[in-house]
């Protein structure tokens, strides 16, 4: 056998691509080739923020002596860079600095970008004569540093921004070796390829295109998918350029893009990459290509938990590979085999082990632990006959072999196979994501064998990794650890409060919501500004310069062309110059948007009158941490996430009916999961007036509120006791949402109270038949004709602009309650922001994939497409609002059948839009209630009560009255327990919570 000559124009790519490297879940799974390393850098020590800086070649400067050389300096995770370091040949003395600080070529090309105050006469670190300008930025106004050094070299120049300074001093002093900071190699590879990539969509340099191959390999084999996606984003767009669009040979960076997406549970994106490889994988020269397709449709497959189909892909890929093959490799024989004459064979070779290694894990998965043996044991004689295997990919083998002993039960020989690949991944891979996974792999199994010592060292290791690189792992590998932590506390009394508060702390390393990047970058782009609309803005546009990237791209994977890169190009232009004005403005925004929070920052935001809870679900138990009064207290659920989310699911269905009436309502499932998850706690959470609750999973699709602390004895279920009647209760999806959203204290700055919106008019028939038509969206045109008006939306828009002290100016109501009418209303000026109306999350209608809120189409409107204001219409809104309410159907519902993460697209919107918090609804409501809750929260509201204490006392309100002054009924959940609080709202720790929340007499 021998391989295809590849015609020319692939010559940019000899052996190099011909070998593969994909991803999967789990993490083991990628395939990882021998690669070239890409240039990242050298370490530069810290900035004055102590965010570790790297060092590269840059581009030249203009000035007035030759130039030995130009550096480029990248901090803190940034990839613009944070300042620009310029070595000259020439004198150094006085008047030379004179003369470059105060004039030249250097000096106006600085003042194009900023504009500086004269020269003052310094020293730098070593001692060397400096010249120091205070400048300020023409874009922004933000603060910037130049200087003109003596350096040991020669003059330097230097200029950036004014944290940087302490490196620029060093560059220029020649002392980076003794105070450089090393960065895991995964972070300084991603700055490398951002700086290519950025360039790629522009340019058809192809002398890149192995350079971003080789990146996008090793990020993959680190586990860094998202900057592997960006090397192969580019890697195509430059060999598209040189092959066409529709060329076969472009198939393999296609393929490996697919796969860093699927690796990112993006699986529609990588969908349609794989079907655009369908129709080219069979003509490309590679013959490696189809058996490649099928491994990674596989590898796609698992992510998805889609096991069978996964089995079907691996077992095609399998016979694919095999047949490429000489047939002395597919016996039982060790001996070495001599591939190098060979590329697609090797390839094949390597293709093949990883294969069989992947179907060995869906096998003992599935329940065949002979066969998965067996797979794994061929894998393994492949990789001996072959030879030379890179270093992850036998440290993948042995975890995978690991894993399939931990689920055989055999603990002790797991420990002891993924102690061996954690020490292959040490050498590898050194402090990455593949050695962190492992560790807790590891970690878990001598917990199980009840080395708790060994299991703590493990765990420890690996939680440093993780911090270290701003990563999560699945809840199940957690959870062990926290077992440890909680045994090791039970055995050292004395060293117990100091244990649990490294449980909480680890607990957070298993954030696993999308929810949670969310509002993570509306918190943190509030806790950057520090109160500076300016500052917020910057963020903002950054914020969107990524969101308006990932749009281009995923319309690129549809259908790329000219046209597309053209925009593209120009959104990396606008990005990297979003990007730069951040680093000036805000440069702590990036560890607001990464960091997790420890005890003591939690603890620093909560009130004397509040505790903190957040849970934990794992497969079969779960965990519950609360903070209250500077302690932490831990306990353990035999609470499975299945078995919770089949509570909560039955709690909805007793809430609310298939016809969206009130549900036979059983107190069963609401007591049982409080007396799993929080009576344990009773204890320390007694007399706490806000709960701030941070659920998991299914848990999400719940209020906590009608939790009940204990059985029903009255019919009346008004006099239920329900956890609303203990505590005001804020849902967050994580502790550091809550502590970036208090950091700074700083509540809305808009200048108007409100801005109302309600009683839409509905699309009529015909523009809805035109928005779905029957041939393809029947059922969606059916359901869409059910979203009447909601009459009594009108009564409480009035009732809170009363309230509130609005003007007409203020609402929009009717057939003015329109899209136009959302965007002109100045949003961004209102402190509350209320929109009454009808709410859709996917699922509800097929052919409008977005959830969706529903408005009145304006005035002649051919069909109802402007009657649906989709989540991506609400990302371009700019709010500044303590609070949004969402007075809706389902706008806090589950996304999904089973629950899973049930704080809707609209509700993240809304956060990403600028919302410090949201008044969501969980299910349909009833007008006479909803007017009720959200006036009478309003009015706490406005007499100084927190959004929490406020919506717990509306809420009591109607329970206590059912059966009173309200009916009966409104005892029900169905009535008063739809609406939660996510997020802080308004904030008001000086008031009384309690007495602001007491029921009116």
């Amino acid at each position: 056998m021998s391989p295809r000559r590849l015609p020319p124009a692939l010559r940019l790519l000899p052996a190099l691509g011909l070998l593969l490297a994909a991803c999967s879940t789990p993490p083991e799974d990628s395939f990882v080739a021998p690669a070239q390393r890409a240039a990242a850098g050298e370490p530069a020590g810290v900035d004055a923020k102590g965010e570790a800086c790297l060092a590269q070649r840059g581009n030249p400067l203009p000035a007035d002596l030759p130039v030995a050389g130009v550096q480029e300096v990248f901090c803190g995770g940034w990839t613009s860079a944070a300042a620009r370091v310029a070595t000259l040949r020439g004198s150094t003395d006085a008047a030379t600095l004179d003369q470059l600080a105060g004039g030249g070529l250097w000096r106006t090309w600085l003042d194009q970008r900023v504009t500086c105050a004269a020269p003052q006469a310094t020293t730098i670190a070593g001692g060397y004569a400096a010249r120091l300008l205070a400048c300020t930025r023409k874009a922004g106004g933000w603060p910037h540093v130049a200087m003109v050094a003596a350096g040991p070299h020669g003059p330097v120049l230097a200029d950036g921004v004014a944290t940087s300074t302490p490196v620029m001093e060093r560059l220029a002093a020649g002392q980076v070796t003794a105070a450089g900071a090393a960065q895991p190699r995964s972070a300084a590879l991603e700055l490398a390829v951002r700086r290519m990539a950025a360039e790629s969509f522009s340019a058809n340099d192809v002398s890149r295109f192995e350079t971003l191959m080789a990146a996008g390999r090793d990020l993959n084999q680190l586990e860094n998918f998202a900057a592997a996606e960006d090397a192969y984003r580019a890697a195509l767009a430059l060999q598209e350029r040189v092959l066409g669009r529709e060329d076969p040979n472009i198939v393999l960076p296609l393929l490996h893009l697919a796969l860093n997406l699927a690796a990112q549970n993006r699986l529609d994106e990588a969908e349609v990459l794989f079907t655009r490889a369908e129709g080219l994988a069979p003509r490309a020269a590679d013959e490696t290509a189809v058996p490649r397709l099928a491994h990674y449709r596989g590898l796609a497959a698992q992510r998805a938990h889609k096991l069978e189909e996964a089995a079907t892909h691996l077992r095609e890929a399998e016979a694919g590979y095999a047949a490429l093959l000489p047939s002395s490799m597919l016996g039982t024989s060790d001996s070495e085999v001599n591939l190098l004459a060979d590329p697609t064979a090797t390839t094949a070779a390597f293709g093949l082990a990883e294969v069989r290694r992947n179907l060995s894990r869906v096998l003992a998965t599935t329940g065949h632990p002979a066969e998965a043996e067996a797979k794994i044991a061929e894998s393994r004689r492949l990789l001996r006959q072959v030879g030379n295997a890179p270093g992850p990919m036998i440290a993948r083998t042995l975890r995978t072999e690991g894993r399939n002993a931990a689920s055989l039960g055999r603990n002790e020989a797991a420990a002891r196979q993924l102690e061996a690949a954690a020490r292959r991944f040490a050498v590898a891979a050194p402090g990455e994501r593949p050695e962190a996974v492992t560790l807790f792999l590891s970690g878990g199994r001598r917990q199980a064998t009840g080395r708790r010592s060994e299991a703590l060292s493990a765990f420890r290791a690996g939680a440093d990794i993780l911090r270290a690189r701003q990563l999560a792992l699945p809840a199940t590998m957690v959870l062990p650890y926290l077992d440890a932590l909680e045994a090791e506390a039970a055995a050292r009394p004395d060293q117990a409060e100091a244990l649990r508060r490294e449980m909480f702390a680890a607990a957070q390393l298993a954030q696993r919501s999308n929810t949670v990047r969310f509002v993570q970058q509306a918190s943190a782009r509030i806790g950057a500004s520090g109160g500076d609309q300016r500052v917020s803005e910057a963020v903002r546009r950054l914020q969107d310069a990524d969101q308006a990237l990932r749009d281009l791209f995923a319309e690129r994977d549809a259908a790329p062309s000219a046209a597309i890169d053209a925009r593209i190009a120009e959104a990396q232009q606008a990005r990297a110059e979003a990007e730069s004005e951040v680093a000036a403005a805000a440069p702590g925004y990036r560890q607001l948007l990464l960091a997790t929070a420890d005890f003591n920052a939690v603890n620093a935001v909560l009130a004397p009158q509040e505790a903190l809870v957040t849970m934990l679900l794992g497969r079969h138990s779960a965990w519950v941490l609360a903070l209250r009064d500077g302690k932490v207290y831990s306990a353990r659920a035999s609470l499975g996430e299945a078995e919770a989310a089949g509570l909560v699911n039955a709690i909805r269905a007793g809430v609310i009916d298939q016809n969206g009436a009130p549900g036979r309502f059983d107190p069963a499932p609401a007591q049982a999961l409080y007396n799993a998850l929080l009576k344990p706690l009773e204890a320390a959470l007694d007399g706490a007036e806000t709960l701030v609750v941070v659920p998991d999973g299914p848990l999400l699709g719940i209020p906590f509120g009608l939790l009940l602390t204990g059985p029903v004895t009255d019919p009346n279920l008004g006099k239920a006791p329900f956890l609303i009647k203990r505590h005001g209760i804020v849902h967050v999806p994580s502790p550091q949402t809550l502590v970036t959203l208090r950091g700074t204290g700083a509540a809305s700055s808009a200048p108007l109270a409100y801005g109302g919106f309600g009683d839409f008019s509905p699309p009529t028939p015909a523009q809805l038949l035109r928005s779905f038509p029957v041939d393809r969206c029947a059922a969606d045109a059916r359901l869409a004709q059910g979203l009447t008006r909601l009459p009594g939306t009108r009564r409480e828009v009035l009732e809170v602009q009363h309230l509130l002290g609005a003007g007409p100016r203020d609402i929009r109501l009717g057939t003015e309650f329109t899209a136009a009418a959302l965007r002109q209303a100045d949003l961004g000026s209102r402190r509350i922001l209320h929109l009454a109306t009808h709410a859709l999350l996917p699922g509800e209608l097929s052919c409008l994939p977005e959830p969706s809120i529903v408005v009145s189409p304006p005035p002649g409107a051919p069909d109802a497409n402007a009657a649906f204001v989709k989540a991506s219409d609400l990302l371009g809104l700019k709010l500044n609002a303590d609070l949004i309410i969402l007075s809706a159907c389902n706008t806090g519902g589950p996304s999904g059948a089973g629950g899973g993460e049930a704080l809707s697209g609209l509700a993240r919107a809304f956060f990403y839009a600028g919302a410090r918090g949201l008044m969501v609804t969980h299910w349909a409501v009833n007008d006479d209630a909803a007017m009720l809750i959200v006036s009478d929260s309003m009015r706490r509201q406005q007499g100084g009560a927190s959004s929490a204490a406020a919506l717990r006392g509306a809420q009591r309100l109607i329970l206590d009255e059912a059966g009173l002054r309200l009916p009966a009924e409104f005892g029900h959940p169905y009535y008063w327990a739809p609406f939660a609080l996510i997020g802080d709202g308004k904030r008001a720790p000086q008031v009384n919570a309690a007495a602001a929340a007491a029921p009116r007499g």
